[in-house]
């Protein structure tokens, strides 16, 4: 497997674990790292005293490398870098809004000057431009099948080669990967490395609600859609009685108006999902690869998986 990434973060395969709110924590993110990849908390909507003790947590579960999302533009975004520098994280994924670009190389700068490693989360070209110009060491890019967060409209394994050829720094593959075969693909289209989200959500350690994990598990290929773009960024998840309200809102009211309304109706949507297992009522963010999403499975397995697909695939392109 590609070494790029292994060799500049110290881990055993460029295999991430991508930061999810509600979802990857402590638990999660070291049993990745325990098992050869990287994990990554994603923890930036959390009180900075939360986030402080999530690290200190990671830090009883493992002695390998994990990371530490931060989204620049939220408002504890500088005490998330304190609190990073001060517990001496390894990796740090930044990202953020395009009114908050130029917040980008300020991170980056006082990152590489405590010897951080910082991934910059990308959805287009453009972007994955701009944060090359930021001084970051990787650029993850995230497609439009991903799920959460979607701010790009280009499908994922059409967009990695566009992006390889782009920039010059390395390039993770930051979604639709669910199995050796997504892992193979992605390095064939020149990507160092994977970041993979949806997949850990069934990881026994991911702690959202088994009501969440259980509609994962019953939802097909197609379940998913995209609601919320008129409120400036979308949302994929699985398709419920709260996204076909949304879409409605959306077919309806004036588009000012449906984006103030969809912003109202997302406020704490997802931790009603996550935490609570309303699967009715809640988000249940998760990406278009869904279909291959099947069993909860302990994240060391996932890890195991995802390595030996890709070895039996590269293999068996070599006869």
């Amino acid at each position: 497997m590609n070494h790029i990434i292994c060799n500049k973060i110290g881990i055993r395969y460029p295999i991430i674990q991508g930061p999810m709110a509600w979802a990857s924590d402590s638990r999660l993110a070291a049993s990745v790292s325990n098992a050869g990849g990287l994990g990554i908390m994603g923890l930036g909507f959390c009180p900075p005293e939360v986030v402080e003790t999530e690290i200190q947590s990671a830090k009883s579960l493992t002695s390998a490398p994990f990371g530490l999302n931060i989204i620049t533009c939220l408002p504890d975004a500088k005490k998330l870098l304190e609190i990073t520098l001060k517990e001496n994280i390894r990796v740090v994924e930044l990202e953020t809004f395009p009114d908050f670009y130029h917040t980008l190389k300020e991170y980056t700068q006082a990152l590489h000057a405590n010897g951080v490693t910082v991934i910059g989360k990308v959805a287009s070209v453009e972007e994955a431009s701009v944060y090359e110009a930021a001084g970051v060491d990787f650029v993850a890019v995230k497609g439009c099948d991903g799920g959460g967060h979607i701010f790009g409209f280009t499908g994922t394994f059409t967009l990695i080669p566009q992006v390889v050829d782009a920039v010059s720094i390395p390039v993770i593959n930051s979604s639709g990967v669910a199995d050796g075969r997504g892992v193979a693909a992605s390095l064939m289209l020149g990507a160092a490395g994977v970041e993979v989200g949806s997949r850990f959500l069934l990881a026994q350690e991911c702690p959202i609600h088994d009501n969440y994990k259980n509609a994962i598990i019953a939802a097909q290929e197609g379940d998913t859609v995209l609601t919320g773009v008129m409120a400036c960024d979308g949302v994929r998840g699985i398709s419920n009685p709260l996204t076909d309200e949304m879409l409605r809102v959306e077919r309806e009211l004036p588009p000012e108006e449906a984006a103030e309304k969809i912003r109202e109706m997302g406020r704490g949507v997802l931790r009603q999902a996550a935490v609570e297992g309303d699967v009715t009522h809640g988000s249940l963010v998760v990406g278009q690869n869904l279909g291959l999403l099947n069993q909860i499975e302990p994240a060391s397995v996932i890890m195991e998986d995802l390595i030996g697909g890709y070895l039996r695939v590269a293999a068996a392109t070599q006869h």
